[in-house]
């Protein structure tokens, strides 16, 4: 028997080679196994019938939804898409313009109307101001809107100091002969 079976082997021998396991085979034998195993129904147990999940889901939205209406709050803010520094000078032109402001309508020298007249220019450029700084939370072209912000606050406070300076009477100490270049 063992001489049948040795050249039995010698006589193969080249078919015993070709056939050496590739994973071609080992996954053709893993689907011969797989075809035999019995099947167990898989327990499905949908998540959004449980009440626990349905609490956990309304949980996260709510955060969700404050984490953004917070975050939308906090970047549509007056300064937060300007740097520091225009902070610093809004600040300083709003101080100057408001004094400038308080000196027009304390002057004893302009009348009521022409106080009045004068107050609604300064309310139209506030308007512009307003509508630059709604232009400046966009985030566009920062530089130019913050450059017609600040030039908005220089044309209050030129027309104000122009205003004041009419305002006062001049005094003239010189001789009527007396001629000033």
């Amino acid at each position: 028997m063992k001489d049948e079976l040795k050249d039995y082997i010698q006589s193969h021998r080249n078919e015993f080679d070709d056939h050496s396991i590739d994973e071609v085979d080992r996954l053709k034998l893993w689907g011969k196994i797989s075809e035999q195993l019995p099947e167990t129904p898989k327990k499905v147990i949908p998540l959004w019938k449980k009440a626990s999940f349905r609490v956990a889901a309304a949980v996260v939205l709510l955060f969700g939804c404050m984490f953004a209406y917070f975050a939308t709050n906090q970047s549509t803010g007056e300064y937060d898409m300007v740097s520091e520094e225009f902070r610093q000078i809004d600040t300083h032109y709003k101080s100057l313009v408001e004094n400038q402001i308080q000196l027009v309508k304390s002057s004893t020298n302009l009348s009521k109307a022409a106080q009045e007249e004068f107050l609604s220019y300064i309310d139209e450029l506030d308007k512009e101001y307003l509508n630059l700084k709604k232009e400046l939370k966009q985030g566009v072209n920062n530089q130019i809107i913050i450059e017609a912000i600040i030039n908005n606050y220089r044309k209050k406070i030129q027309l104000m100091e122009d205003l004041l300076r009419r305002s006062y009477p001049t005094q003239n100490t010189l001789d009527d002969g007396e001629l000033i270049l």
